[in-house]
């Protein structure tokens, strides 16, 4: 039966678990949603299609299958070890999706840059209700430092303030176990620009030697900015940068992925020659 559950593994209780959860998916026209999901060991992930379209839930290792899942029905399956499980629908294969399972779970941080010393809410859930919970930034490849602790609650929730000093990956840690790494921008640069003849020139302080940009210019046609081009600073953080004219333009300090924004110019009007 499609909304049979499936136990992947037998789960022992221990006195200082956390209660229960239960996580859902929408199984949408297109896509699963959300297409990926952190969740503690014993928690039961209900699909429900919500589209006109009949889908399947279908492990890549063929630890689950929904089978056809037609319109308003559900499937569920109940996580029982720690691992990362994809899975597709195999009528529609460009949809697919992953539960990763973990003992210790840190939530989504904000996706806009937040300012130098402001203080972020980080929070989350653990299988081992009542241990301490260390917040660690990365500093290397292979290394983390901790930046904050705290004690999950009875019921295995936790949460602990975070001053932003630095952009950086964070994760969450209780005993032997990890979190998923997040990534947390701080926003500690400005940019500056002016209007040169052949365009603008940009320089970000402090320092961020061959950091990415994007050159924006305001589309009154498109109601909004637009990216027109991907630059980089050069070695002392500065570049010159060609624009046609007539525009309206500013310069975004984005971070590594290249639009993810961490600072933005003030805008600058280039007028016809």
């Amino acid at each position: 039966m499609a909304a049979a559950a499936l136990a992947m593994l037998a789960a022992t209780a221990t006195a200082n678990a956390a209660v229960p959860h239960r996580a859902e998916v929408n199984v949408q026209f297109s896509a699963y949603g959300p297409s990926q999901l952190d969740v503690l060991p014993g928690t039961s992930v209900v699909w429900s299609n919500v589209s006109a379209r009949t889908h399947t839930v279908t492990a890549y290792d063929g630890s689950f299958d929904s089978g056809h899942l037609e319109p308003g029905r559900r499937f569920a399956v109940t996580f029982t070890r720690p691992g990362s499980f994809q899975y597709h629908c195999t009528i529609h294969p460009s949809i697919a999706g992953e539960i990763d399972v973990r003992r210790v779970t840190l939530d989504t941080l904000p996706t806009a840059a937040v300012p130098l010393g402001s203080i972020v809410d980080f929070s989350g859930v653990t299988a081992d209700a009542g241990r301490p919970i260390r917040i660690e930034r990365r500093v290397s490849d292979a290394s983390f430092t901790t930046v904050a602790r705290t004690i999950a609650a009875p019921r295995g929730t936790w949460h602990v303030d975070v001053r932003a000093l630095t952009t950086g990956d964070y994760r969450a840690v209780s005993g032997a176990d990890a979190s998923e790494t997040r990534r947390l921008l701080v926003g500690l640069r400005t940019v500056h620009i002016h209007a040169t003849r052949g365009g603008v020139s940009v320089e970000v302080t402090p320092s961020a030697p061959y950091a990415p940009i994007l050159v924006e210019v305001y589309r009154r046609n498109r109601f909004g900015w637009w990216p027109v081009a991907h630059r980089r600073l050069d070695y002392v953080s500065a570049a010159e940068i060609r624009v046609a004219r007539p525009a309206r333009v500013r310069i975004v300090l984005v971070d590594r992925d290249g639009w993810t924004p961490l600072a933005t110019s003030r805008p600058v009007t280039l007028g016809r020659r």
